[in-house]
């Protein structure tokens, strides 16, 4: 019986588990080779989740008066000038927010896609993490197949939790992003109708 017992106990232990998110009819990565491939308008509400503008721009609000959160954009508008990106919130319509983005210093295509993030860690992600053991996470921003916005996060993991229970894990999630225009639309500033 004790045999038995040892044996859940081993098996649960080992827990390995993956987690995949991705939109109806996923498509693979686009291989990115100019900027100018970039332009065009975009929905900024993504299938399955989540807003294209926190990714461009973080979980914090925009600085826009009166303060407007990324559930109230409509829109992403990215335009290609020369080596750069200029990237633009749209709104009713306008454009409330903008930003530029210089290629090679604000950003970099690496094997057709952007790289926002990617991490590795040896023994631990930092002060409070029960893992100990090695990790990597990723976060890519580029075009599918059919042109439209594609974004991935990957996380993966293995190693000790509270230095007893050994764990493996790996979860990628994908989001689109429909492009509803290949070319931008020319919004022009709230501020200058």
């Amino acid at each position: 019986m004790k045999i038995q017992i040892l044996a859940v106990m081993l098996f649960i232990s080992l827990y390995g588990c993956a987690f995949h998110s991705e939109p109806e009819d996923n498509q693979d990565f686009y291989q990115i080779s100019r900027t100018s491939e970039l332009a065009g308008v975009y929905k900024n509400t993504g299938d399955p989740s989540g807003y294209l503008s926190e990714i461009i721009w973080g979980h914090t609000k925009l600085n826009i008066t009166p303060e407007v959160s990324h559930a109230d954009i409509e829109f992403i508008e990215v335009i290609s000038e020369d080596n750069s990106l200029i990237v633009k919130a749209i709104k009713n319509g306008c454009v409330i927010y903008e930003k530029p983005y210089i290629y090679g210093q604000d950003f970099k295509i690496s094997d057709g896609k952007i790289i926002i993030h990617r991490d590795t860690f040896l023994l631990s992600r930092g002060p409070g993490d029960v893992l100990a053991g090695p990790s990597y996470e990723q976060v890519t921003l580029g075009l599918d197949t059919a042109k439209h916005g594609k974004y991935r996060r990957s996380d993966y993991a293995a190693g000790l939790v509270l230095l007893l229970f050994p764990v493996a894990f790996s979860e990628t999630s994908d989001t689109r992003f429909e492009r509803v225009n290949d070319k931008p639309a020319g919004f022009k500033s709230c501020g200058s109708r």
